[in-house]
């Protein structure tokens, strides 16, 4: 009989432990991986949109953005349909269109211009300028002749003539760097170029200087100065273009009530227009001195037909606007209003070449959008009367993406659209008679600065679990901890058949993976944020701060928006520096995350703001501190009162200070009862040639029970650290975030240990050599102590060509150009993008280490360094490392290449110690591989598979609940997020096991077992009465 309890107790033991592995392979099958690798491509934050609708009624809409990008969407849907992305430094300064094709000015001295297919953005033809010596920043323009293919540019100090494919212009023109020029009018023989002169001692005023030029001959035909006291740009001039009646500028003196026109080429006659005349309604002197002037239109050269433009003023408190169309009679020039409307808080802007499909006529609709103060979005489109031809309006809360900005009318077949962009980043589309966006883009990402993991709380199973396994009354006792854990699996085994016994995976999911457009306003507000997370930590939230203002967060699992919010002070975006999880939630306590955001406004104030990390409700209100120009960094202790982590806030200047967030007394008195001081640096950024440490001073027991926000703690200069002679500082890399180390020490072959040196404070400083290459330097940021040093002499550095560096333990990483030579530790000597590997332990002596107990930086002892360097197959954008909860898991090594690739290449690969000859037996036993000059581009190894993820600025990993997986995000323009195992999945099944063939097996054992047990127990019993 003990045979059959035994076959009974086995069967129910296989059982229990098919329901175990039916629940651990949640989430890994091949079906996850639409979320949690996804890729979100996007073009930054447009400030210039051009909608033109050709003659096959076909409408382009394409824009040129902050992020360098020149962009075409699909006017249905909003989706990228191409996009060319212009080098970093090469700034583009203007878009026109022109039937099929676009034209782009971009660079400063050294300009480039350049024509695009508009259907399929293909390069049709360009050209570039050599640096200019006497070009006058922010000069350059473009514009096409009428009529004709030819462009005018001004590039560098020169103006040219282009046709189509030149090798050299029709004509150029040297301006003689009289003016910087920003604006060309052109007409059918000549064209007018307008600039900001140059001021001089005879005349020290700012004014405008016009050029007239032949088209022909390239010839100047006269050039002289209009409009004293004015700027191109100013609310107070305008610039107006027509076909049939020339170009003229508009502006209004400072203090004085009169509008002065003036037509170009012509110093006589110039006109005086009167307020009253325009809008048809007398106002005081004091009104008429703020009115200002507008354009309608971001390409006013494919509307010049019907020249209009602008006029805002204020009576009786009300703000209004009227548009002003330009008309012409027997040589007297009337400026006539059009239409007027109040204009609080409204965009007022025009169609570039929208086409009324009613008529066919090249009539022009201008469209207008405002902004109540409720935060909903009204808008109204009108022709050539007074009466909206067609109107729309939904509810906007400017909390989530700011106000609106900018506005522009096309068409998408028959049918009308706004498209308005906010100053978050937010473009959508509106529609007639839609209470939603057509489609809307969210382009705030392309422009964020900083990204956080927030670790979401556990499944409601799991969080019960967890609650209970550490109540002490379960853990009192041995036999209570065995019934909870009994009925936790009974659990699992009720919910075992709705899960389909575990053969559909059954992991949980967010919402469907982001795209970069969307189409629904449930899409535009998230109706229920990402709260929860999954039992092996792969959904989190990924929370970014961006220089437009917007915090926003989404699923690290699959892109879809949890939440957004808009920070601003006094209407102007806040430009955040940094993100922090200053608390994050218990299971045990009722306590929500925390985030706490730090930026700039404006004027450089910094600015602290705390959110609910989980739904994105502002905590309280927005504080401006009276420090400028902050650098934000944790602390190790936190409020008593919040339980929030403390943020140090040191300020630059002579007298650096150090203020803390939050600004309380309990924040306070806790950072003073740290067991240690508090150390900080100041002075690593570009062009510094000093960087200084400073330690906090804590005052009298008095002040911290008075502390507020304009308090902080006074200093002293604990060390200072100078560059050599001729150096000034390139850039500096430090840890963030905790570091996790699992070993101590390298095992060599021999079975000896070379101890690893783990400095927390290390800072690596790069520095630009006036003799030529490039000065490396470890630095403790405590002490001041310089650790290490390094000179690459054949090294490079530039804006397209920049110096990359990441920390991880006791390994430092960088990448630079060489121009040629060999590199220290290495064999390469030719010329391209170098990495260099410097690994640092305790000794050059195996099994030799510190014996104290706790790391100083006031140890005088030096770590031993080992380098070596790599040619790498591509230039990197960006550099990183995985990393896992415990670090276990070897490390892999994170690359964003200048080619759209995310590539990941295994720890291995970068030892120092590779062997550069045939590998002894000890080196064998230790792993190492053999050393070869150039790292691999595997296409095997790249995490971005065939996505394409351009301009990739920032590499961060952080652990899941598996210590074989690794998340990865990388961002900067585009965004791509995944999972990466760099030892292998050894904590998880297979994709390819097969949960079927276990279930039927295990059903097969136990019917066997049953089956069986009568026949063994007659046998047993048989064999007794034997």
């Amino acid at each position: 009989m003990l045979g059959g309890h035994s076959l009974t107790r086995a069967a129910l033991a296989a059982v229990l432990a098919a329901s175990s592995f039916s629940t651990a392979v949640q989430g890994l099958f091949p079906d996850e991986a639409g979320r949690i690798d996804w890729y979100r491509a996007q073009i930054g934050v447009p400030k210039s949109i051009v909608a033109h609708t050709q003659e096959d009624r076909t409408t382009n809409i394409l824009a040129i953005t902050d992020r360098n990008v020149l962009a075409s969407l699909k006017p249905d849907s909003g989706e990228i349909a191409w996009r060319q992305i212009f080098d970093p430094t090469e700034r583009i300064n203007a878009l026109k269109v022109r039937g099929s094709l676009a034209l782009t000015h971009s660079g400063g001295s050294e300009a480039h211009v350049r024509v695009w297919d508009a259907q399929s953005g293909a390069l049709a033809w360009g050209f570039s300028q050599p640096p200019s010596p006497s070009y006058k920043a922010n000069s350059g323009a473009a514009e096409f002749l009428r009529k004709s293919q030819d462009v005018l540019a001004v590039v560098g100090d020169s103006l040219v003539r282009l046709s189509p494919n030149p090798s050299k212009p029709v004509w150029e023109l040297a301006l003689n760097g009289t003016a910087s020029y920003k604006r060309l009018v052109v007409q059918e023989s000549v064209a007018f170029v307008i600039g900001d002169a140059v001021r001089t001692k005879r005349q020290p005023k700012p004014r405008l200087h016009v050029i007239e030029v032949s088209l022909k001959t390239g010839l100047v035909k006269q050039q002289y100065d209009v409009g004293t006291e004015q700027a191109l740009g100013r609310s107070s001039n305008v610039v107006v273009e027509s076909n049939e009646y020339g170009g003229y500028i508009v502006w209004r003196d400072d203090k004085n009530i009169v509008w002065n026109v003036h037509r170009l080429g012509m110093q006589e006659p110039m006109w005086d227009i009167y307020h009253a005349k325009l809008v048809q309604s007398e106002l005081m002197p004091v009104d008429m001195l703020t009115s200002t002037l507008g354009e309608l239109d971001a390409d006013p050269g494919l509307i010049a037909d019907k020249p209009r433009f602008t006029l805002t003023y204020t009576k009786d408190t009300k703000v209004k606007t009227i548009v002003i169309e330009m008309t012409h009679a027997k040589d007297k020039l009337e400026l006539r209003k059009v239409v007027g409307f109040r204009s609080d808080s409204a965009i007022v802007a025009g169609s570039g070449g929208a086409t009324l499909p009613s008529s066919g006529a090249s009539q022009t609709e201008r469209a207008v959008v405002a902004v109540r103060t409720s935060g909903d979005i009204s808008w109204r489109t009108y022709a050539n009367s007074k009466t909206p031809t067609h109107s729309g309006e939904f509810a906007y809360d400017t909390a989530t993406y700011g106000p609106v900005t900018a506005a522009t009318l096309y068409y998408a077949g028959s049918e009308p659209r706004v498209l308005i962009q906010t100053s978050g980043g937010l473009v959508a589309a509106l529609a007639p008679g839609s209470n939603a966006p057509v489609w809307f883009r969210d382009e705030s990402l392309a422009h964020a600065t900083d990204m956080t993991f927030l670790e979401l709380p556990a499944p409601a199973s799991s969080a019960e679990h967890a609650a209970k396994a550490t109540d002490p009354s379960i853990l009192a006792s041995p036999m209570s901890r065995y019934v909870l854990r009994w009925v936790e699996t009974a659990k699992s085994l009720a919910a075992w058949p709705a899960s389909g016994f575990g053969l559909f995976g059954g992991a949980s999911s967010d919402a469907e993976p982001g795209s970069s457009s969307q189409s629904t306003l449930e899409a535009l507000v998230p109706t229920t944020p990402l709260t929860e997370g999954d039992h092996f930590g792969f959904r989190k939230l990924s929370i970014f701060g961006t220089s437009t203002g917007v915090v926003a967060a989404l699923s690290s699992q699959s892109g879809a928006r949890s939440w957004t919010h808009y920070l601003a002070d006094n209407g102007t975006a806040v430009a955040i520096d940094r993100v922090f999880i200053s608390r994050r939630s218990q299971p045990l306590a009722n306590t929500a995350s925390l985030l706490t955001v730090v930026g700039r406004t404006g004027h450089g104030n910094a600015v602290v703001a705390t959110l609910d990390a989980l739904t994105g409700e502002l905590l309280g209100d927005i504080h401006v501190l009276p420090f400028k120009k902050v650098k934000a960094f944790e602390l190790p202790t936190t409020e008593s009162a919040t339980e929030q982590q403390l943020l140090g806030l040191a300020t630059t200047g002579s007298e650096p200070r150090l203020a803390i967030w939050p600004a309380t007394a309990d924040a306070a008195k806790a950072f003073c009862a740290l067991p240690e001081p508090v150390f900080f640096d100041l002075g690593a950024s570009s062009g510094s040639s000093q960087l200084r440490g400073y330690r906090a001073e804590c005052p009298a027991e008095a002040e911290l029970d008075a502390w507020k926000e304009s308090s902080a703690f006074s200093t002293s200069r604990s060390w200072t650290f100078d560059l050599p002679k001729g150096e000034v500082l390139l850039a500096a890399s430090e840890y963030r975030g905790a570091q996790t180390t699992a070993l101590l020490g390298r095992v060599l072959g021999d079975r000896s240990v070379l101890y690893k040196y783990i400095n927390p404070h290390l800072v690596t400083l790069a520095s630009r050599r006036d003799a030529g290459g490039i000065g490396i330097y470890f630095v403790d940021r405590v002490s001041g102590r310089l650790l290490y040093s390094a000179v690459h002499e054949t090294a490079s550095a530039s804006d397209k060509q920049p110096f990359l560096a990441t920390q991880s333990e006791n390994r430092v990483i960088y990448q630079f150009w060489q121009e040629s030579g060999s590199v220290e530790g290495a064999q390469p000597r030719s010329k391209g993008y170098v990495t260099v590997v410097a690994e640092m332990f305790e000794s050059d002596k195996p099994d030799t280490r510190d014996e104290s107990k706790a790391f100083s930086s006031f140890d005088l002892s030096l770590p031993h360094v080992i380098t070596t360097a790599f040619m790498a197959p591509e230039p990197a954008t960006a550099l990183g490392v995985t990393r896992t909860g415990s670090q276990i898991t070897t490390r892999d090594v994170l690359f964003g290449l200048s080619s759209g690739k995310l590539l990941s290449l295994p720890d291995q690969m970068f030892d120092p110690r590779r062997p550069k000859k045939a590998p002894t037996k000890d080196e064998q036993a230790e792993g190492l591989m053999p050393y070869m000059p150039s790292l691999p581009l595997d296409p095997k190894r790249v995490l971005s598979h065939g996505n394409v993820v351009f301009g990739i600025a920032h590499i961060k990993s952080a652990p899941t609940h598996l210590e074989s997986t690794s998340l990865v995000a990388s961002y900067g323009l585009d965004l791509f997020f995944t999972h990466t195992s760099p030892s292998g999945t050894f904590d998880q099944l297979s994709p390819s096991f097969s949960k079927v063939n276990l279930v039927v097996t295990t059903l097969a054992l136990v019917i066997g077992c049953l089956l069986g047990g009568p026949m063994v127990r007659r046998k047993l019993t048989n064999q007794a009465w034997a």
